[in-house]
Formats: C-alpha cells, sequence, structure tokens
C-alpha cells in the first residue's frame, strides 16, 4: 500500500501552483479559434463546455503535471524549481506513474476531444521522455532542451488551445495560415523566456556538473539568444494578428516592447543580479508574457 507521504510527495510534483499558466495559454488558443471567424449577426455558435473541460485536464493536469513529475523523479532537485520553493524527495516508482498519467492524458484528449489534439498531445508525451529519461536526456543538451521547451510549452500548447475550440464548437474556422504565425510567435516566446528559467538556477547546476543552456552559453550570452528570441516571437506575432484593413495591434506591440525592454534590462545589469534576483526576473516576464496574451486575443478580435 501506497503511504500518504508518497501520495502528497507525487501531487506537490505534479506542480499544481503551476497549472494556472499553462491553463491561460490554453485558453489564449481558445480564444484564437473562437474568434477566427465571426458569425452572422444573432448568431451564436454552440460550445460544447465538456470538451473544453476535457482538454484543459488532459494537457494542463495529465501532460504538464506529468511532465513535470516524471522530470522531478529523475533530477530530485533539492533547490527551488519553478513554482515549488521546496521539492520533496521523489517517491518510488514517480516516473512509471508520471510517465502512464501522460499517455491518459493522450489517450483522453484523443477520444474527449479530437484525434488531433490527442496527436498533438502524444507528440509532446515523446519529447518529455526524450527530455528527461536518462536514456536519451535532451534537457542535458544544449539547444535539444530548448527546442523541446518552443515546440511543447510555447507553440503546442497554444496549438491545443485551437485544436480544442475548433472541437468546442465542431467546426474548423478560416484564419488557419495567421493562427500559425501566432502559434509560432508564442513557441519563440517561450525560448525567449527559457534562459530566465534555468539562470536562477545557474550556480547549483554548475555545482552538479549538468550542462544546461545557461550553462554552456553563459549567463550573458543566454541573455542575449533571450532578446534574439524574443525579436523573433515579435514578429512573428505581429504578422499573425496584424489587420490588413485596419490599423496595427497596438497593445500587442506595447506588451512586446516590454517584454523586450526587460530583457534588454537584464543584459544590460546581469553582473548586479544574485539567484533570488533571477528567479523574480523569471515571475516578471511570467507577467509580461500575460500582457502578450491579452494583447494578442485583443488585436486578433479586433481585426476586420
Amino acid at each position: 500500500m501506497t503511504p500518504p507521504a508518497a501520495w502528497s510527495s507525487s501531487w506537490r510534483l505534479l506542480r499544481p501552483a503551476q497549472w494556472p499558466i499553462l491553463s491561460a495559454q490554453l485558453a489564449v488558443g481558445v480564444a484564437l479559434a473562437l474568434g477566427a471567424q465571426p458569425d452572422p449577426p444573432g448568431s451564436h455558435p454552440a460550445i460544447s463546455w465538456p470538451t473544453l473541460a476535457g482538454a484543459w485536464l488532459c494537457w494542463v493536469v495529465l501532460l504538464n503535471g506529468g511532465t513535470l513529475a516524471f522530470n522531478s523523479a529523475f533530477d530530485r532537485d533539492t533547490g527551488p524549481v519553478a513554482y515549488l520553493a521546496g521539492p520533496p524527495v521523489p517517491p518510488p516508482g514517480l516516473h512509471v506513474w508520471a510517465l502512464l498519467w501522460m499517455i491518459a492524458g493522450a489517450a483522453g484528449g484523443a477520444v474527449v476531444v479530437s484525434a488531433a489534439f490527442g496527436a498533438v498531445t502524444a507528440a509532446c508525451v515523446i519529447l518529455s521522455w526524450l527530455y528527461s529519461h536518462p536514456r536519451t536526456r535532451w534537457k542535458g543538451r544544449p539547444g535539444l532542451d530548448l527546442a523541446v521547451n518552443m515546440v511543447g510549452y510555447g507553440f503546442g500548447t497554444t496549438a491545443a488551445g485551437i485544436l480544442a475550440g475548433w472541437a468546442a464548437i465542431d467546426r474548423q474556422v478560416d484564419g488557419g495560415g495567421d493562427l500559425l504565425w501566432i502559434g509560432l510567435g508564442f513557441g519563440l516566446l517561450f525560448g525567449s523566456l527559457y534562459p530566465l528559467t534555468q539562470i536562477y538556477q545557474y550556480e547549483e547546476d554548475l555545482a552538479r556538473g549538468d550542462h544546461t543552456l545557461a550553462t554552456a552559453l553563459g549567463i550573458a550570452r543566454s541573455l542575449e539568444l533571450s532578446l534574439v528570441l524574443g525579436a523573433l516571437a515579435a514578429t512573428a506575432l505581429w504578422k499573425g494578428t496584424a489587420d490588413p484593413q485596419g490599423g496595427p495591434p497596438r497593445l500587442l506591440a506595447a506588451a512586446l516592447a516590454l517584454w523586450l525592454g526587460h530583457e534588454l534590462a537584464l543584459r544590460i545589469r546581469w553582473r548586479m543580479q544574485d539567484a533570488r534576483n533571477w528567479e523574480r526576473a523569471m515571475y516578471r516576464s511570467l507577467a509580461l508574457w500575460a500582457a502578450v496574451d491579452v494583447g494578442c486575443v485583443v488585436s486578433w478580435l479586433q481585426r476586420g
């Protein structure tokens, strides 16, 4: 019989405090899908709320929670990790249960949402395994770790939301090309964020011999990469949301300017930061991400 302490540790390693972040990004994809094509006056598409709830459960709780627990089962972190200040000791067999948790998300998504949603979720299960399992450990291969997070968290979460939105109204609407640009933009935006998720653990990773993107490039070059990817993200998001018949997406432009300004300030003052300040900088970036989300959705809905 599994002791209650093991259940408690497993639950904490699913990191439920991070779920609102993924929920918000999934909701962005849903909003983009539902707002892609205005309906005739007086006409409102019937939305299947159980479909959206199932998508949330499969993507946020099962896939994302399972991914984080699977990673923690092998990392055995002792210092702070994202949204978990004091990670517990992983219980025996956590990696098996976490993998089954993720597989359940993919299978459930295919049944409850759509085959396409299930396929995207299954692809991310494979990426999670490649990222964390000791046999492959893409997490320890700078460049591959960045690519996995850009595809999975940035592009994948947005795409999953779009597919869930289409499934909830039982039809695919116009705007697929622009939505692809937006998905690409959020993938690049996560790439811009990714170094900040490592820099605050820089000293701990060096001490353990972990070969991360941040330890490979150093702090200054990691921030320069963030700036480059942020600029590319801004270009893609602008292209996806700009209305050829109207004005530029000003709210989104302001949010992206704040994002790039924040990262530029960190690059200029990087020698003056300590681990605690770097962790705060990461959470400030997440708040700015929320501003980009709002700007993107508002700009999309205002298109002619």
